[in-house]
């Protein structure tokens, strides 16, 4: 399609636009760089923060297997102790005194005596495994862990594909912007243009001062519409960086062709097409999450069964030494576990896990209606918006020739400074209509081809 804004003043377009970007941004060639729709969404899937920030959280609830995996595998610790006792601990204990034995009647008196129980030093070293041989709420707690991971890496993936969609449409946006902003220069270039060859003709008294203060005015009010137009586009600038990770103090510029656009034909069953969108799989995913939730919480019915073997050296002596008084033990247990009562709580976690699965199918199943009509609405959306396009491809063209025929008029003073003033905003307006219908047509199309899982 060609767009009748650029056809014939092509040539004037970018020569004013290249000599006003260099003069306001000061660009140097060596420095600049240059970004196409392509090239940007590339950038925002290497520098994006927050995209960077979902792949770290999706590696988080990778690690949750492992957590789980730790509970089936064995479990060793070991032990050391050293200890230095500071003072001495005896025993007292009553004993015959067979030394002073009563000779008449031969009764053998009692006597405290005392032993001293403890070393100046201790040792110990203790090694203890501990296995689980059998619970069926651990194998339940794996199982949960995998779906975990699987649901982080969809939600990464469903960010990835907002953040890329929202960076597309503001590319986009900026793109309109700058359109804009090259309209407002044509504009205020013209009306300069009218303005001084109508001071001509008022030095050459070929027309009134009331013609000249007109276009005048028609000029100087083109002034605040082109500074306008340019700060709404270097903060659409400045947002880009912000979006792609671009340093703030690189320059950069932009360029797609805006014009370009094509119909999608042909309806889409949505029942094709919704199982394969991710944001769809992430509630498939939470769905089975809640029902293995369940079975985690009947698991706890089930007894369990431990194996603990351990090995214990000690050591006792007065001088630094561990070989000294030695004593070993080894040993093995197995400790078996059956739940018996609770006070109701086990079953309530179940019914409570039962409620939290349900909520979770009704909330697919909704998703899955707002998703049918989220297609069928896009698509009535593209329809409309293209006929859009085309009105005001026809209405641009016309305002287009009624203002060339405008000017030519006004150049013989038929028609007055204030009739090429209005005639030149319609035709500003209809431009700048077009343009905002193609973009508002491709942001749907972005959002329609995510709607079908069109990634």
């Amino acid at each position: 399609m060609k767009l009748f804004s650029i056809q014939e003043t092509l040539s004037k377009s970018l020569l004013i636009f290249a000599i006003s970007f260099i003069s306001q941004f000061s660009f140097s060639q060596s420095n600049v760089t240059m970004y196409n729709l392509e090239t940007f969404v590339n950038t925002v899937r290497e520098n994006n923060l927050q995209l960077k920030i979902s792949k770290n959280e999706s590696r988080v609830a990778d690690l949750a297997i492992k957590e789980a995996m730790s509970a089936l595998l064995p479990q060793i610790n070991g032990q050391t102790e050293v200890k230095r006792n500071l003072n001495d601990q005896f025993i007292f204990f009553e004993a015959p005194d067979f030394g002073n034995i009563d000779p008449v009647t031969g009764e053998v008196p009692q006597v405290i005596q005392r032993f001293k129980t403890n070393f100046d030093n201790e040792f110990q070293a203790n090694i203890l495994l501990e296995q689980n041989l059998f619970s069926l709420k651990s194998i339940y707690d794996l199982k949960s862990a995998r779906q975990f991971s699987n649901i982080g890496r969809l939600q990464n993936q469903d960010k990835i594909i907002k953040i890329i969609a929202e960076a597309k449409k503001a590319f986009l946006q900026t793109i309109l912007i700058k359109n804009v902003y090259r309209v407002s220069q044509e504009s205020e270039l013209l009306a300069k243009e009218n303005y001084l060859a109508a001071k001509n003709k008022f030095e050459n008294q070929l027309i009134s001062e009331l013609d000249l203060l007109q276009a005048k005015i028609r000029w100087e009010e083109e002034l605040p519409k082109l500074l306008q137009a340019k700060r709404n586009y270097l903060i659409l600038l400045g947002n880009l960086k912000i979006i792609a990770g671009i340093n703030p103090t690189d320059s950069f510029v932009i360029d797609y062709d805006l014009v370009a656009y094509e119909l999608k034909e042909g309806a889409v069953n949505s029942n094709d097409v919704i199982g394969n969108r991710i944001d769809y799989q992430l509630l498939e995913a939470n769905n089975y999450l809640q029902e293995l939730n369940i079975k985690n919480k009947q698991a706890e019915y089930y007894p369990t069964l431990n194996l603990r073997a351990g090995y214990s050296y000690f050591s006792n002596a007065d001088n630094w030494s561990i070989n000294d008084n030695q004593n070993k033990i080894v040993y093995t247990a197995v400790t078996f576990t059956v739940p018996i009562f609770s006070g109701g709580f086990r079953k309530s976690q179940i019914s409570k896990a039962k409620i939290l699965s349900n909520i979770a199918l009704l909330e697919k199943q909704e998703a899955k209606l707002s998703m049918t009509i989220e297609i069928q609405n896009l698509e009535l959306k593209l329809s409309e918006e293209y006929k859009t396009i085309q009105v005001a491809t026809s209405k641009g063209e016309t305002a287009k020739k009624a203002y060339e025929i405008a000017v030519e008029t006004a150049k013989s003073g038929l028609i007055s400074q204030l009739d090429l003033r209005r005639i030149s905003n319609d035709y500003n307006r209809a431009e700048i209509h077009l343009y905002s219908s193609i973009y508002n047509y491709k942001c749907t199309q972005i959002d329609f081809n995510n709607a079908i899982a069109n990634y």
